[in-house]
């Protein structure tokens, strides 16, 4: 899954005219914004309301003996942790990547045939773009100034 922002080609020509202080102040902007959907993502599956089913395990387990699974649309319920902990941020250059290599993790954004989605990242994408336009404003003031003093 990837977003797309209106601009965004104009933006980055504008990176461009402003030199090496552009693309740096310009890979800031995507650094931060990848960082905090990761944290938003990670805060939606361990803090967020859940409603869904509750299940009792079976004993020996090092769990609570009951979990509150989230409802359909939700933001996955933690259990073991392993969820939030498997979210990670990359970005390079001018491009950023949030995500979680855990098999069960793309299931759980799209769903599957036997269980609706419960979306994790693509709210939290979402709910950023505006602070990514704002970085990427800062990040142009930034280099439009460090540009003009030299």
């Amino acid at each position: 899954m990837s977003g797309r922002i209106e601009g965004l080609d104009e933006t980055l020509k504008a990176f461009a005219k402003l030199g090496k202080a552009g693309h740096q102040e310009g890979a800031k902007a995507v650094s931060a914004t990848a960082q905090k959907v990761r944290g938003d993502a990670i805060k939606s599956v361990q803090r967020g309301t859940k409603s869904g089913a509750v299940y009792t395990r079976s004993s020996g387990q090092n769990l609570s003996p009951t979990h509150r699974a989230s409802a359909p649309g939700q933001a996955p319920a933690t259990d073991t942790g392993a969820l939030a902990s498997s979210i990670k941020a990359e970005s390079k250059d001018l491009s950023g990547r949030v995500y979680s290599d855990l098999t069960y993790a793309f299931w759980l954004e799209f769903g599957t045939l036997n269980m609706e989605a419960r979306p994790y990242l693509t709210p939290a994408l979402m709910a950023n773009k505006r602070y990514f336009v704002d970085q990427l404003k800062n990040a142009v003031n930034k280099a439009s100034e460090e540009f003009d003093r030299s």
